[in-house]
């Protein structure tokens, strides 16, 4: 009769498989629970390269040389299986929880969760994937076959991806640079501005330009002072000659002055800085055919915004226009004496020397006057390393189905 196979008997297969790879992401939880990210200390270069030649000397020696069943184990399909598997699903939670502590439950944050990549969990579990797929490599590397090549680039291009992520990590910088019209500037800061560093080299902010969408008027609850939208409505648009019913009201924009500043009872179109988008509005109500007209603007940091009072729940207010992009001028001066005029917008960086700077913010209280541009200078020199691990996924998924189709 045959025996049947018992938990933690060998050889392991996915219930034993499983329950470690979820056993070491609780671990990671209640060690980031407990200790904090704080404790957590990531090798710089050379270290970081040492160890990963150690631990490929070490998964070699191994499979050569030591015979035992949690060996076999560790290079078996089921232990890759549930180590990715938990992995992925530690990802997945880093992609649907904002990776921020401000508004997040404390024990989100507590665990982990809102600082993934630099947690506990996603060292544990990460180290544990990259230990599993060394050894499974290993296992198929040698003697090297061509029919194992697809198996190689796949695992070894993950491999790869995920050293160069945990292990690298250390090397890389993320600073934060504030320059203004007409000053130079080498200083940059981290996340806090807690320290300061010294850049290669020097940009001057030539000019900071903001686009604009327009402005939107919207129906304002002044009990709550929120906007009343009901399902299926849109805010009115700021157009000249637009109609459109909201509530009980039915409201027409008049005079539309994307730049206009005060000018007695009314407003006149002008350039200025602090100049405010204005609107004349006629409001009559469908119910009782009162009238209410007026002048409605977004304010600036020169002047108090203006709303129209429809009766004593309801006015008529303008939202604050976002920005539709904006983008930096600058110029770099570098160690070598050259200089280079450069353009950065919002998605589209530029590379000096080894730094990606990219455009991320400016001063909001000044809005699209602004005279300051805030850069995000960013330097990862194992970046490289992971697209390789990503053209070696792609390689290999690309022989796999160029395989199948020559099988067929």
């Amino acid at each position: 009769m045959h025996k049947k196979k018992t938990i933690w008997e060998f050889p392991w297969k996915y219930k034993e498989s499983f329950t470690i790879a979820i056993a070491l992401l609780i671990t990671g939880f209640a060690i980031e629970y407990f200790i904090g990210k704080n404790i957590i200390w990531l090798p710089t270069w050379p270290t970081n390269l040492i160890i990963i030649i150690a631990f490929w000397a070490y998964f070699i020696f191994l499979d050569r040389y030591v015979k035992h069943p949690i060996i076999n184990w560790l290079s078996s399909t089921y232990a890759a299986i549930s180590a990715i598997s938990v992995f992925t699903a530690l990802i997945l939670l880093m992609g649907f929880i904002i990776q921020s502590d401000k508004g997040t439950p404390s024990f989100i944050s507590s665990i982990g969760l809102t600082h993934v990549t630099s947690s506990w969990p996603y060292l544990i579990t990460s180290m544990y994937l990259m230990i599993i797929l060394g050894f499974t490599i290993t296992r198929r590397f040698f003697p090297l076959r061509i029919k194992n090549l697809t198996f190689f680039l796949n695992h070894g291009g993950l491999w790869l991806v995920i050293a160069a992520a945990s292990l690298g990590s250390a090397d890389s910088w993320k600073l934060s640079m504030v320059l203004n019209e007409g000053e130079q500037s080498n200083i940059a800061g981290d996340s806090r501005n807690r320290n300061l560093f010294e850049m290669p080299f020097k940009l001057e902010l030539l000019d900071f330009d903001i686009e604009e969408f327009p402005p939107n008027l919207g129906l304002l609850s002044i009990k709550t002072g929120k906007l009343i939208i009901e399902k299926g409505d849109k805010l009115i648009e700021v157009e000249a000659g637009y109609e459109d019913k909201v509530g009980d009201w039915n409201i027409i924009v008049e005079t539309y002055y994307p730049s206009a500043v005060v000018d007695g009872d009314k407003y006149v179109v002008s350039e200025v800085m602090g100049s405010v988008h204005a609107v004349f509005i006629v409001a009559e109500n469908l119910l009782s055919d009162e009238k209410r007209s007026g002048w409605v603007t977004n304010g600036s940091m020169m002047y108090s915004p203006e709303y129209l009072i429809l009766d004593n729940d309801h006015s008529i207010v303008m939202t604050i226009p976002t920005p539709k992009k904006y983008s930096s001028q600058i110029k770099v001066f570098y160690p070598n004496g050259d200089i280079e005029d450069v353009f950065i917008e919002v998605n589209k960086p530029a590379r000096i020397l080894d730094w990606v700077i990219y455009q991320v913010g400016y001063d909001e209280k000044m809005g699209k006057w602004s005279k300051s541009s805030i850069l995000e200078v960013v330097r990862d020199p194992w970046l490289p390393v992971v697209y390789v691990g990503i053209f070696m996924i792609l390689a290999g998924s690309l022989y796999l189905v160029w395989m199948g189709r020559t099988k067929n």
